[in-house]
């Protein structure tokens, strides 16, 4: 009788083994479908932050094309302001000519009249006027040489400057759209890769 209780004591103890292992092979088998299962979750908020992250470099780079676009719209402006200064200053300048031009006329009269009493003064006389004319036109021609040089100078300069800003404006564009494209290619594939339309979301 012992021998036979003892077999059954050992009989026993496997099976309780066997359930052991059986339970802890269901857990380890549970476990592994439950990491299956959440990690194509992380990934998709790993790929919504990556989205967010995409629209938000989007608004940065409407904000900073705003921004060359202001910068540009104010240079236009400046060249403007300028360019109605120098015709302002052109114009007075023209006045003050003509001022001028209009006292030395005035002086030369005076001078043809005086010409009937003083004939040994004429030749002197006729020669102040011819000079002062000739001293007028030179003036005028400086003026307006320095105004025609102040006008093609600012105009380099703002051609210059606006060049440069919208060539700045063309590759800035040309690059964050490139990104753009690239970013949104990236998440359409990949949300495809998981199954899901982009359209839909």
């Amino acid at each position: 009788m012992p021998p036979k209780s003892k077999g059954k004591g050992r009989k026993g103890v496997k099976q309780e083994q066997k359930r052991n292992r059986a339970e802890s092979q269901d857990e380890e088998k549970y476990g592994k479908a439950a990491l299956e299962v959440d990690m194509p979750r992380e990934r998709l908020v790993a790929w919504r932050d990556m989205s967010w992250q995409a629209k938000a470099d989007n608004e940065a780079l409407k904000r900073r094309l705003w921004d060359l676009e202001k910068a540009l719209q104010q240079a236009q402006e400046d060249k403007r302001d300028i360019h109605e200064e120098m015709t302002r200053q052109y114009q007075e300048l023209q006045k003050q000519t003509a001022a001028h031009g209009q006292r030395l006329e005035a002086k030369v009269k005076s001078l043809q009249g005086q010409l009937a009493t003083r004939l040994r003064e004429s030749q002197q006389t006729q020669e102040t006027v011819t000079q002062a004319l000739a001293e007028r036109d030179r003036t005028i021609t400086q003026l307006q040489g320095r105004l025609d040089a102040m006008e093609r100078e600012y105009e380099k300069i703002l051609h210059g400057s606006l060049d440069l800003v919208l060539a700045k404006m063309a590759e800035a564009r040309q690059h964050w759209e490139e990104v753009g494209t690239t970013i949104a290619v990236e998440h359409k594939e990949r949300l495809q890769e998981f199954g899901l339309n982009p359209l839909q979301i």
